[in-house]
C-alpha cells in the first residue's frame, strides 16, 4: 500500500498537470503575442531602466517606454509591412497584365540569357512567367490579411498590455520563475542572464540590422526609380540573413536592370549604395553585438528559416530565441557536470 504522503503527492501532481493543460489551451490563442512581448521586454529593458532613473515611477515609466517602442519600432514596421503587401499585389498585377515594367525586366535579362545560351542553346528566361507564379503564391497565401485585421489589432493590444506589465513587474516575474526552478539560484540567474543577453544580442545585432538594411534598400530603390521599391527592400532584408553575399543577391539583378534602362551614371550610383547597405552589417554589428552571446551567421539564418516553417511568421523571432536558449543551457551544462563530479569524489 502506498503511503499517504505518496498518494497526496500523486494527487497534487495530477491536479497540476490537468490545470496546466487547461491553462495552456486557455492561453494558446495569445502565446504568440505573449512571446513577442517577452522578447521586446528583454531587448528594450535598458531603455526602460534609463526612463525609470529619470521618472522614478514604474507605471509612468513603463507607459513611456511603450510609447517609445510604438513610435520607433512598431509603427515603422507596420507601415513597411503594409507597403510590402501593396507592392506585391501591384507587381502581381503587372506581371499578369504584361505591363511595360515587366517588359523592361525581360529586356534587362536578355544579355544574361544570350551568354547562357552559348553554353545551353535551349535556355530561356521567362521572367514574367516566373514572377507571375511566385507572386501568385505570395498573394494567395497573404490575401486573408485584411480579413483578419481585427484579430491582428487585438493580438497587438494583448502584446502591448503584456509588455506594459513586463516592464512594470518584470523583476517580480523573474524572482517567481527562479523560485519555481529546482536548480540553485546561482544557475537560474546565469541561465536567465545569458538567455537575455543572447536574445538582445541576436535581435539587435542581426534581425534589427537586416530590417535597417531592408528599409534603406527600399529608399535607395525608390530614389533610383526602381519599380516596387519596398518589395525589393523586403527581399533585401531576408537575403541579408545570408552571410557575405545576401545583399548582392537582390542588388545584382536590379543593377543590371538599371544599367539597361537608365545608363551608366545611375548604375554606378546604385552600385555604390549597394556597397554601403552591405557594409551596414559590419558597421553596426560589432556595436550591437557587444558583450552579447556570439552566434554564427549560418545558425541565425537556419534558425530564422526553420522558425518560419515551424512557428509561422512569428518564427522570425522564435527560431533565434529557441536556439539562444539551447546555447545558454549548453553553456551552463559543463558547470553542472563539474559540480556533480566534484560531489561524487
Amino acid at each position: 500500500m502506498p503511503s499517504t504522503r505518496k498518494i497526496e503527492l500523486s494527487f497534487f501532481l495530477l491536479l497540476v498537470a490537468i490545470t496546466a493543460g487547461l491553462s495552456f489551451f486557455i492561453f494558446k490563442p495569445y502565446l504568440g503575442a505573449l512571446f513577442v512581448a517577452v522578447v521586446f521586454a528583454i531587448v528594450f529593458r535598458s531603455v526602460h531602466e534609463a526612463i525609470v532613473k529619470r521618472i522614478r515611477l514604474q507605471s509612468i515609466a513603463s507607459l513611456l517606454t511603450l510609447l517609445f517602442l510604438c513610435l520607433v519600432i512598431l509603427t515603422p514596421v507596420a507601415l513597411f509591412g503594409f507597403f510590402v503587401f501593396d507592392d506585391a499585389q501591384n507587381l502581381y498585377l503587372s506581371a499578369k497584365g504584361g505591363t511595360p515594367v515587366m517588359e523592361r525586366l525581360d529586356e534587362a535579362f536578355q544579355p544574361v540569357e544570350r551568354v547562357i545560351r552559348g553554353v545551353i542553346p535551349n535556355f530561356e528566361i521567362n521572367l514574367s512567367e516566373y514572377t507571375n507564379a511566385a507572386l501568385s503564391f505570395f498573394v494567395d497565401n497573404f490575401g486573408s490579411v485584411f480579413t483578419r485585421i481585427v484579430g491582428m489589432v487585438f493580438q497587438t493590444f494583448i502584446m502591448l498590455l503584456a509588455l506594459f506589465f513586463l516592464f512594470r513587474d518584470g523583476t517580480a516575474f523573474r524572482k517567481y520563475l527562479i523560485g519555481l526552478s529546482p536548480l540553485t539560484n546561482e544557475y537560474d540567474e546565469r541561465i536567465l542572464k545569458r538567455l537575455e543577453t543572447a536574445i538582445a544580442s541576436v535581435v539587435k545585432g542581426k534581425l534589427l540590422i537586416v530590417l535597417i538594411q531592408g528599409i534603406l534598400a527600399s529608399v535607395g530603390f525608390w530614389f533610383f526609380g526602381i519599380p516596387h521599391a519596398v518589395l525589393w527592400g523586403a527581399l533585401t532584408s531576408i537575403a541579408a540573413l545570408i552571410p557575405a553575399v545576401g545583399v548582392a543577391i537582390v542588388f545584382t539583378p536590379i543593377i543590371i536592370y538599371l544599367f539597361v534602362t537608365s545608363g551608366m551614371g545611375a548604375t554606378i550610383g546604385l552600385l555604390v549604395f549597394a556597397v554601403f547597405v552591405g557594409a551596414i552589417d559590419n558597421i553596426l554589428g560589432p556595436v550591437l553585438f557587444e558583450r552579447g552571446l556570439q552566434m554564427h551567421p549560418l545558425l541565425i539564418l537556419l534558425s530564422v528559416l526553420g522558425g518560419l516553417v515551424f512557428f509561422g511568421p512569428i518564427g522570425f523571432l522564435a527560431g533565434p530565441v529557441v536556439l539562444s536558449l539551447l546555447l545558454a543551457l549548453l553553456d551552463i551544462y559543463p558547470l553542472l557536470f563539474q559540480e556533480k563530479k566534484s560531489s561524487s569524489l
